[in-house]
């Protein structure tokens, strides 16, 4: 099994079991911050004068009522991702399939968030515009998320690989079918202060849906980075190319994703 680098495989599970539990400690300790807009999406309150930063914060506080996350998600989220960091100390499970199991844990939790905002809001104001979903996920960032999946796949062509491959490959599938299925939201509306609302969706929708493309990435390109020798040693230049494609594939949607985070809150 590609565990890792083939001289560092309990190191690079140690490391990989730590980050999945501070992940889980976070979500104990802020059990609002993986899909909440608290934090993240208020930087966008930042440059703005009073009175517009008085307005943006009544919009934001208006969509997480009607959002009802509740902090019980976070909180499952913390203890899902704090057992499966246990999974890392089974040599039979490859290292990386545990920390896709959270990666979805997440994106779980963020379309529970977006259902959650959609049912409150269609008893208060039908959806007013559809708006392409290519203007949220760019094809590039598409191209990266099938990329990883092709990625998956080849590495699936060994029998001894086949099995965490394709859990990779699945996961990354679901994914990015979450990051569309947000994507492709029309614009929900309160109707309270239309103009803030739509901006605020707008950035929201972008946010959400292009962190979910990177984590659909990133299981992917954990394993091509940290078992890079190993690809090579068994696939030759499709190994190679894998690791060189699947690095590429996180990068690009990594600026894709964080990129919106620097846009202000203009209203319509």
């Amino acid at each position: 099994m590609l565990q890792g680098h083939p001289h560092h495989p309990e190191l690079v599970r140690l490391v990989v079991a730590g980050a999945m539990v501070s992940v889980g400690i976070a979500s104990l300790a802020w059990p609002r911050c993986t899909a909440g807009m608290a934090g993240t999406f208020t930087r966008w309150l930042a440059g703005v004068s009073p009175e517009e930063r008085a307005r943006l914060k009544r919009v934001i506080a208006a969509r997480e009522d009607a959002e009802g996350l509740s902090s019980a998600s976070g909180r499952y989220l913390g203890i899902a991702a704090i057992a499966l960091a246990a999974f890392e100390a089974v040599p039979a499970i490859p290292f990386v399939v545990p920390y896709a199991g959270v990666c979805l844990a997440v994106a779980v939790v963020t379309l529970l968030a977006y259902l959650q905002f959609r049912r409150a809001t269609e008893q208060r104001v039908a959806p007013l515009v559809r708006r392409s979903p290519l203007s949220v996920l760019p094809l590039p960032i598409i191209g990266s998320v099938l990329a990883c999946v092709v990625v998956a796949l080849v590495v699936s062509a060994d029998p001894a690989e086949r099995l965490g491959a394709l859990v990779l490959a699945l996961s990354t599938v679901v994914l990015g079918a979450v990051a569309w299925r947000i994507a492709n939201a029309p614009a929900l509306l309160l109707g309270q202060d239309p103009p803030y609302e739509y901006a605020l969706d707008e950035l929201v929708r972008v946010g959400r849906a292009r962190i979910i493309a990177n984590l659909a990435c990133t299981p992917v390109f954990l394993l091509a980075v940290v078992a890079q020798d190993e690809l090579v040693a068994r696939f030759g230049a499709w190994g190679s190319a894998a690791m060189w494609v699947a690095s590429a594939a996180f990068v690009i949607s990594f600026i894709g994703c964080y990129a919106p985070l620097r846009r202000r809150l203009m209203p319509a």
